[in-house]
């Protein structure tokens, strides 16, 4: 966030909210195809780095854009209600997800199970066998969760890209790293 905060007054806050949004999206989408087979370093690392780098990139101007042109006297009216609308979001956003994932693990487990039953003829499933479709249907259901972020972050570069116009003219004067951050 500190590379973010210095960089807004040089180059201004669209350009860092499109890098933003857009690694995060890349990085979310990348993360969406983990599998049950995948490892710390293979399957995580690389995108939570792509992630965390895009919404260091993206909160700091963010921030700054949505309290650009307010009077000095609603500064904190301003501020809390950019921290409501990131609270309310993200509950908002963690529910969805939170029902995208859970719904494909259960279709998984449901569709897994039917086809494991058919082929063992009558036989109770394995402690293996049961163990194995979990994980795969955990893998499903939260590859679905992080596909949808990553749509998310499309989304946030399709409106970083059409609908801010915050120039640096506009930002000059404001010190981002005193800034009030939501």
């Amino acid at each position: 966030m500190r590379f973010s905060a210095r960089t807004v007054p040089r180059i201004g806050a669209r350009p860092l909210m499109i890098a933003g949004s857009a690694s995060m999206a890349g990085g979310m989408f990348w993360l969406s195809r983990i599998n049950e087979h995948s490892s710390y370093a293979d399957g995580l690392l690389g995108p939570m780095l792509i992630i965390a780098a895009g919404l260091g990139l993206l909160f700091v101007p963010m921030s700054l854009v949505s309290l650009t042109k307010v009077r000095n006297a609603d500064t904190g009216v301003a501020s809390s209600l950019l921290n409501v609308g990131q609270q309310v979001g993200g509950s908002i956003g963690l529910a969805v997800l939170g029902t995208v994932a859970w719904s494909a693990v259960a279709s998984s487990v449901r569709s897994q199970t039917v086809s494991a039953a058919a082929k063992a003829a009558g036989h109770p499933l394995t402690a293996a066998a049961q163990k194995q479709i979990t994980a795969h249907a955990l893998a499903v259901g939260f590859s679905r969760g992080f596909l949808v972020s990553a749509a998310i972050g499309l989304l946030a570069l399709i409106i970083a890209v059409a609908a801010i116009r915050v120039t640096r003219e506009d930002l000059s004067g404001v010190d981002p790293m005193v800034a009030p951050a939501g």
